[in-house]
């Protein structure tokens, strides 16, 4: 990049390019989205597990939200698949059978959410009588695909926070004087290994979403999914914003290096905004706002740590750009750190989500490190930085260490964040399937519903009966919960009596999704009491 370029013609492209996209981007950010978060399923037709005297006509699948399908297959008792005609409207799928035979069938579907993520289950239900359930369950990702996501989500992240940061901080900070070193080069290659992660990262959303594995990853169709989720415009939107940031590398012009850049940074806070769990949690506007923001800010202080090395470790070079960044970075970590408290709370429900969940322990990790950061850059600031201002000659080692330091941490959150891909955040969590089970007993019946409640865990609602199916009057109804498989023991819940036959059990935490041995003890009087037990499978109660 030569060295000749006027840094002060430069600011007014900068900044009126960035004033033009950044209201481009808000009216954007504006427009009105059909859907609102991680989808779950919330209901069947007929229920999980329920046996039916004839075959139905249809089949229905009910989400929390709009969803679109992307396989629905329906296994026979046998084994034999067929892939039924499937309607989608809203948040409903309702599926045409073909005639279907005595016995147990598997209704697995797979669909994809606002969030760009995704999901699957299986629905069992039989026809006549229950028989052997065929062996398929739900359609899940090949674990190959999993590490590939994984990898080319933190090569993208690299490529916008390092990269298009990068680019920033030549185009704002340094005014395009060269940088020491490789650093440019490493900046460089950071924005050209993103822009090709991006582009395959369209394959491998299309494999995910198709449950295909990664030795399928030239088909078309595959390729054809993964552009027409939500998360393929953030694939695009990226490939542009790299692409501009290596433009910014190249050009000559002061007012074009100043709109490259500022558009390119722009265009990552874009990206991340169109899709992903935290874009997506209501009021959209605000939310994909805070993303958009998050990831700026970012992007100019990650970006930021490969050049000041650079800068600070050529000792004989002025300490300009030092002192420029050091005027402006505050703002960008006030925004950071309330744009990511907002996105925290949008995401969990309560404050214990953040140790028992998997979308709050990386988190718990992420906000660890972020204070290992902000601990250094507060150091860096009013230790270090006065430090070589004051030309000392033992200076200028320690601050490029430390910075050195926040460059390696923030490569360790990136990798982390990137996890997220895989974990619904606990706002998700709550909208999953209640779940209804019968017990049948002697003398007596029980309706059970174990209904997840947002930031309490679960509810569970218990109905007792006679053989007659009327309701019965008791005069006390305990549960025992176990999980042998986990080696979890036998947990005493008493449920307390709402009206006649009717118990409740709030706040009921279920540590884990599984298969547990649930005991109901009904005592019917002082020396009387009926025991029903059965294997039944529960959700996590988050």
């Amino acid at each position: 990049m030569p060295g000749s370029r006027a840094g002060a013609a430069r600011r007014p492209g900068l900044l009126a390019g960035g004033f033009a996209l950044l209201v481009v981007v808000l009216a954007g950010l504006a427009q009105p989205s059909p859907a609102f978060a991680h989808a779950a399923l919330v209901g069947s037709q007929p229920p999980d597990g329920a046996t039916l005297a004839d075959p139905p006509a249809t089949l229905k699948l009910t989400f929390n939200e709009p969803v679109s399908p992307l396989v629905v297959r329906l296994i026979g008792p046998t084994g034999e698949a067929v892939t039924p005609a499937v309607r989608a409207e809203n948040g409903t799928l309702t599926i045409t059978p073909p005639t279907l035979r005595r016995g147990t069938h598997v209704l697995s579907w797979r669909v994809i959410s606002a969030d760009g993520h995704p999901v699957g289950g299986a629905v069992l239900f039989s026809v006549g009588a229950p028989s052997a359930s065929p062996a398929v369950g739900a359609l899940d990702t090949d674990p190959a695909v999993m590490v590939g996501i994984w990898v080319a989500r933190l090569l993208i992240y690299l490529g916008l926070f390092v990269g298009v940061g990068g680019a920033t901080f030549i185009a704002l900070i340094a005014q395009a004087r060269p940088l020491p070193g490789q650093a440019e080069r490493w900046i460089a290659a950071a924005m050209a290994g993103g822009l090709v992660a991006a582009l395959l990262s369209l394959g491998l959303q299309g494999l995910d979403a198709l449950a295909l594995p990664l030795t399928q990853f030239w088909r078309p169709d595959a390729w054809a999914s993964g552009l027409a989720t939500s998360y393929g415009w953030t694939a695009l939107i990226a490939v542009v914003a790299l692409a501009l940031g290596l433009a910014s590398l190249r050009a000559e012009k002061p007012a074009l290096i100043g709109l490259c850049a500022s558009c390119a940074l722009a265009g990552a806070g874009f990206a991340l905004a169109l899709s992903g769990h935290a874009a997506t949690a209501e009021p959209q506007l605000l939310s994909r706002l805070s993303v958009f923001l998050h990831g700026i800010c970012i992007a100019f202080w990650v970006g930021s740590l490969i050049p000041l090395v650079a800068i600070v470790r050529e000792r004989s070079r002025g300490d300009g750009e030092l002192a420029g960044f050091s005027r402006l970075i505050p703002i960008p970590l006030a925004v950071l750190i309330a744009t990511g408290a907002y996105l925290a709370w949008a995401q969990l429900d309560r404050p214990d989500a953040l140790w028992t969940t998997g979308y709050g322990e990386i988190l718990s990790g992420k906000l660890a490190a972020v204070l290992v950061l902000l601990g250094l850059a507060a150091a860096n600031r009013y230790v270090l930085v006065p430090r070589l201002e004051a030309h000392r000659p033992d200076a200028a080692a320690p601050l490029a260490a430390s910075i050195a330091t926040e460059s390696v941490i923030a490569l360790a959150i990136l990798g982390t964040v990137a996890l997220w891909r895989f974990t619904p955040p606990p706002r998700a969590l709550i909208a999953a399937e209640p779940t209804s089970i019968h017990f049948h007993g002697g003398k007596v019946m029980a309706q059970i519903d174990v209904e997840p409640v947002r930031a309490r865990g679960a509810d569970m609602r218990i109905e007792v009966l006679d053989g007659e199916f009327h309701p019965l009057v008791a005069k006390g109804v305990t549960i025992f919960l176990s999980n042998a498989a986990a080696g979890i023991e036998p947990v005493r819940r008493d449920a307390d009596n709402r009206d006649a036959s009717n118990w409740r059990i709030d706040d009921l935490r279920i540590p884990l999704t599984g298969r547990w041995t649930l005991r109901v003890d009904v005592l019917l009087g002082d020396f009387e009491k009926e025991t029903l037990e059965d294997d039944v499978l529960l959700p996590r109660a988050p």
